[in-house]
This record gives C-alpha cells, structure tokens and sequence, in this order.
C-alpha cells in the first residue's frame, strides 16, 4: 500500500547530522525538481477529503496551562499511502512525506493531507521562491519528512535541542511535531481553532526548512510574525497562522 515504517534507529541518523538550533542551516534544494505533470496526474485533481481523527481528552493539564495526551512512544513511524500532485507550475517541486507514530491515535494520510494542503495553500509558503510541494507515499525518496510523534519520541529526536516533552523542532530536512501540541495546541492560541494552531505550527517548521529563522512581535496589536516563536509568547502580536499576513512569503 505504500506504506513504511522507520524506528528508532532511523532517529539516531538524523541526530548526527549535527543540529544547533532550531533554525540550523537552510535545507539544501533538491538536486532535480520533478514538474507536476511528471505524476501523470492533471494538477486540477481535487484533493481527497481530510480525516483526521477525533482529539482525545487530555490526561494531564499543567499550570500554565498546556495539556498532555499522555501517548507513549513506540519507536515505529507509519507513512503516508496517498499521494497528490502540487497545483503549482513552479521550477522548484519540493517532495513531501508524512509519517505518524504507530502510537500516535491520529490517520497518518488525515493528517498527510492536512499538511500538504496547508504548504500548498495560497497564503503559505507556495509560490515563494519558485518552491511548491507534492506529496507522495515515500519517505526515502522525499525532499522534506514531517514525524508527528509522542513528546519522549521528539525529545529523543531533538535532543540538542531541548524540547523539553513540549516543543516541536526542525533538524535538516526532517520536521518532529509533538502529538500534544498537534492535539492540544498551546494557551497562547486558547482562543482560536485547532486547525488554525496547526497551521501555524506547520507554517513555522517549514519556514526554518526554508532558511527563516525566529523573530519577534513587531509591534503590539499586530499579527505575529510565522516565524516568532507564538507557542510560547506573543509578546502584545495577535495569533497569526499564515506567512503571507506579514509578507514573510515575499521577503
């Protein structure tokens, strides 16, 4: 069905990549882009319909606020079967994989298509620099990888880096979302939708992919930058999920 598993010990090969930060080195661009219509696919197709999951109820609130699925981690990482084409003619076609943890309870398609639909939105980073992004059921052969994965499972990934069970991180080409904050989101977005929060979060590990690093709140009462870290503080910005509110696309 298209469909692999890569365990822990695949973590361990990232993790010698050498990682320093959060924002680290820019990813390298693929060594050859593939036109959509290389899929075989008319770019016109409509995206299948999303599925993710119901959310479940969470077992710990902590007192600032942020919540715990208390999933545990398994090690094994399932990947997307499904594939789409990007609806963008563009020069530069970066290829998406998505991988969920096998204890993650979340449809790794459901939430492969989510993301991809996000990347390929008119107000997130498509269109920026030439880049687009396709999905396909291949994490070997993708250009970028997202893992939504138990918070041990992200520290463990991230391990210089601190995420302390909390935190999601980019390292290189490979995106670790924490199951909680996917679920959960964060009191600094209390207010606003879940999808919002995860296109947010999505938004902003892909922008460090894209060699943007964190910045702050411009002024108080403007929207947030992507790429400020809206997880932890806002600062006096409002929520802001998307980067072309404040022409981060266009820098």
């Amino acid at each position: 069905m298209g469909r692999t598993r890569r365990g822990i010990g695949a973590l361990a090969v990232v993790l010698v990549t050498g990682c320093t930060s959060l924002t680290g080195p820019a990813a390298p661009p693929p060594a050859a882009t593939t036109p959509a219509a290389a899929s075989g696919q008319p770019s016109a197709d409509p995206e299948p319909a999303l599925t993710t999951r119901p959310i479940p109820e969470p077992v710990q609130t902590l007192p600032d606020g942020m919540q715990r699925s208390g999933v545990a981690s398994s090690g094994e990482f399932e990947t997307n079967s499904v594939s789409v084409p990007t609806r963008h003619s563009v020069p530069d076609e970066r290829r998406l994989a998505v991988q969920v943890e096998t204890s993650v309870p979340e449809s790794v398609d459901g939430a492969a298509l989510l993301v991809h639909q996000v990347l390929e939105s008119e107000r997130g980073w498509a269109g920026w620099q030439g880049i687009a992004f396709s999905l396909l059921p291949d994490a070997e052969a993708a250009d970028l990888v997202i893992h939504l994965a138990a918070p041990a499972t992200v520290d463990q990934a991230c391990v210089t880096l601190n995420t302390a069970g909390l935190w999601s991180c980019r390292l290189g080409p490979d995106i670790y979302l924490n199951v909680d904050r996917w679920f959960y989101g964060t009191p600094t977005w209390a207010e606003h939708s879940i999808e919002e929060y995860r296109s947010y979060v999505i938004n902003h590990e892909v922008g460090h992919y894209l060699g943007f690093g964190h910045v702050g709140c411009p002024a108080p009462g403007r929207p947030s930058p992507v790429m400020q870290q809206q997880s932890i503080a806002l600062g006096g910005c409002l929520p802001n999920a998307w980067p072309d509110v404040t022409g981060e696309r266009d820098g």
